[in-house]
């Protein structure tokens, strides 16, 4: 759950005060914040003075700024974000963010650090209260190497990576592992939909009952099928040609999951979330 925290409850160094006409004043403001998951920050305005924040977050995951209810582009003189800690860490940039190929365009712009750092600048004066919203995200790369592709598909702090190449389903994983991601584990209808809209092709995914027949467990979350989410066609799961362990699900001109022998071969998706 995303939380709204006012300045005055998370930064020590500043002083909010509220006079009878209701005008609000800061002073000398700045501090540190760590993003554990994601946090909704009310920037007041300001009256010259600089407030400055240095932003943190996990030491393997980046961090995810999105504005609420504006644009980056018409703030830029009053808030900046500066990848890296420091006096001469460079400004993000909303044009200069990787453009994936494979990208869900509904989502909010957003702005991305490199590393787990950065610095949260503003100054000068507004007639309102801005508010910003930072969260703990996967760091993406552009793909995983020849024949894969990579984009933010279902919201902006995952990544999700295709490997087009047929694999069986144990060779499948295995490329995921040593990519540092997961062979992907459906949560919901909408995240399937979403990975069918970037790449419309039959792939595996992680869900098999390899282990215990007809006790299907999601294998690289280790969670039980039941009571999540299924979308099995009608029939399936039948083990038809006997040994059918593994699950995958179709193209978007197909309908339902199937179970299918693991030694078959198919493309992947690979997930790397927050």
């Amino acid at each position: 759950m995303v939380k709204t925290i006012p300045l005055f409850c998370i930064l020590t160094f500043v002083v909010l005060l509220t006079y009878a006409d209701g005008n609000v004043a800061s002073l000398p403001c700045g501090g540190k914040i760590f993003v554990e998951d994601s946090v909704v920050i009310d920037i007041p305005s300001l009256h010259g003075d600089e407030c400055v924040w240095d932003i943190q977050t996990q030491d393997d995951r980046i961090l995810a700024f999105t504005l609420i209810n504006e644009r980056f582009e018409d703030v830029q003189d009053y808030l900046t974000v500066h990848d890296g800690v420091g006096k001469d860490s460079p400004s993000l940039q909303i044009g200069n963010q990787m453009k994936y190929e494979a990208s869900n365009k509904d989502l909010p712009p957003a702005m991305y650090t490199t590393s787990s750092v950065a610095t949260l600048r503003s100054r000068g004066t507004r007639a309102s209260v801005l508010q910003l919203k930072i969260q703990k995200a996967a760091l993406c790369p552009f793909n995983l190497g020849p024949n894969t592709a990579c984009g933010r598909i279902v919201d902006e702090i995952s990544c999700y990576c295709m490997n087009f190449a047929l694999l069986n389903w144990d060779y499948q994983m295995i490329f995921c592992y040593q990519n540092g991601m997961k062979l992907v584990s459906l949560e919901s209808y909408d995240e399937e939909q979403a990975i069918l809209s970037a790449w419309d092709v039959v792939q595996w995914s992680s869900l098999s009952d390899v282990k215990q027949e007809g006790n299907w467990v999601w294998e690289t979350t280790g969670a039980p099928l039941i009571p999540g989410y299924q979308n099995w066609n009608i029939g399936e799961p039948n083990s038809a040609s006997g040994e059918e362990d593994c699950m995958a699900f179709p193209s978007a001109s197909q309908r339902g999951w199937y179970d299918d022998s693991c030694n078959d071969a198919h493309s992947g998706t690979c997930v790397l979330h927050p």
